[in-house]
């Protein structure tokens, strides 16, 4: 086994595998979500009325 050869393999197995499992989780967390996409303005402007200044510019009037 490997505990009589190594007594601290058991720990040092827990610590990688925590590290694996951070890792993982940072690198989903990095993911950017989906852009969402509006078919039409009048759609876009039912969500919230600031969201044409994003897409049309600074100068955009609803």
């Amino acid at each position: 086994m490997m505990n009589a050869t190594n007594p601290f393999a058991n720990y040092t197995l827990a610590i990688a595998t925590q590290y694996e499992d951070t890792k993982a989780a940072m690198i989903e967390a990095e993911k950017k979500p989906p852009r969402k996409i509006y078919r039409s303005l009048d759609s876009m402007l039912e969500e919230c009325v600031f969201l044409g200044a994003t897409r049309f510019g600074n100068n955009f009037i609803a």
